[in-house]
């Protein structure tokens, strides 16, 4: 039995968490990514699999017109420590002080990205800061369920379609429950991940990576901003101009070029991302500390934001001004015209991490000017006339 064309599958979770049998492990396919797959020998043809996969039949309820602001945590810590505003971390640490649960994503002993459960604020602070990975989810859902029927109040971040699995698994519309989203551009393969570990590693005998932080605000927050900080067993190492965010666009799943959770209504109850292009719309809100969109979806998002907003600056926005710069809240992203050369060469071939990084970041003329360019031109560029000229 298939669940649906693999090609489509986001990794989400939902069928493993939902299987009666335990038929459904989540494996890592040719790229990496995980899938899941059936023990046709446990296997008893419920279909509660197909049911449950939210790429088969989810539908959102949300508004379709968020309320929108721009946001900064006013606890200086959690903002260093933070990709953008510090959003995620100020509703997380209210959930935690009310006796809630948490549930998001961390790096584990062995740096892979998973999400956990957490009832404190130690590893609270672990789930901070973009991941640039595939997570998996584990058993997150059926965890979550069961604080939730036990009347705990929760919240559960992920990407759109993790937050669709976790609803579409649970089917009842749980008042305790808040789901925070994050602005997704797309997720990359762990084994990419895994070959960046390797290479970085390679001269640095005896050493342990401890921590990853690809959104370092070490030089501050800005658009373009690839600074990343690599914590060991021996130092610490900061990397200004680190290509594994380059080699994002090469690696990521095949169903983030057709997501069906892009767009509006959104899929979560409140949608978090970073608010570039702050200064078209308003130069007295930018700062270099950084500064998050917040889109409230939903009437329940509405009452738990009005709830928790002390100690944090907001601004309500025009919708037009933060998805301006953001492509991703609309527009699912183009699939590089070498994506699938990149991967069968990195993962089919085994090729080195660092041969593939200089034939495919190859400095031609056209590449170093783009480079140079504005972000937001950019975006222009590859959301406007390259979508064209591929249509």
């Amino acid at each position: 039995m298939q669940i649906l064309d693999e090609k489509f599958c986001t990794g989400c979770g939902a069928c493993y968490n939902t299987c009666p049998m335990n038929a459904i492990t989540m494996q890592s396919d040719n790229y990496g990514f995980y899938k899941p797959i059936i023990d046709t020998e446990k296997c008893i043809n419920c279909e509660l699999c197909k049911r449950v996969c939210p790429q088969n039949n989810y539908i959102s309820a949300n508004y379709k017109e968020p309320i929108s602001f721009a946001f900064q945590n006013k606890n200086k810590q959690q903002l260093y420590k933070s990709a953008s505003g510090g959003a995620f971390a100020f509703f997380a640490q209210e959930i935690i002080n009310n006796g809630g649960i948490v549930y998001g994503v961390v790096w584990d002993k062995n740096i892979v990205a998973c999400h956990i459960r957490t009832d404190n604020l130690n590893d609270l602070e672990k789930m901070y800061s973009s991941k640039y990975v595939q997570s998996n989810t584990k058993e997150t859902f059926k965890e979550a369920k069961k604080d939730l029927k036990n009347g705990k109040i929760v919240l559960f971040s992920g990407v759109p379609c993790q937050i669709a699995g976790l609803r579409s698994y649970l089917k009842d519309n749980y008042t305790n429950l808040i789901t925070v989203e994050l602005i997704c551009h797309g997720v990359q393969s762990p084994l990419l991940l895994e070959k960046y570990k390797e290479e970085f590693l390679k001269n640095k005998p005896n050493e342990k990576i401890l921590n990853i932080n690809f959104r370092s605000k070490k030089i501050g927050w800005f658009w373009g901003n690839c600074y990343t900080t690599i914590e060991t067993s021996k130092k610490t190492y900061n990397l200004p101009d680190n290509y594994y965010a380059k080699l994002m666009d090469l690696t990521m799943n095949e169903s983030c070029f057709s997501c069906k959770f892009t767009g509006f209504p959104r899929v979560a109850d409140i949608t978090i991302g970073d608010f570039w292009g702050v200064n078209e719309y308003d130069s007295s809100l930018y700062d270099k500390k950084g500064l998050s969109i917040i889109f409230i979806n939903n009437k329940k998002g509405k009452e738990f934001f009005l709830k928790s907003n002390n100690n944090c600056n907001i601004t309500k926005i025009p919708l037009d001004a933060a998805i301006k710069r953001n492509p991703n809240i609309k527009n699912v992203t183009i699939k590089h015209k070498l994506r699938d050369s990149f991967l069968n060469d990195l993962c089919m071939e085994n090729k080195p991490l660092v041969k593939c990084v200089k034939k495919y970041l190859n400095k031609t003329l056209g590449r170093c000017i783009y480079e140079k360019l504005p972000k937001f031109i950019q975006n222009f560029i590859k959301y406007n006339v390259l979508k064209k000229e591929k249509c």
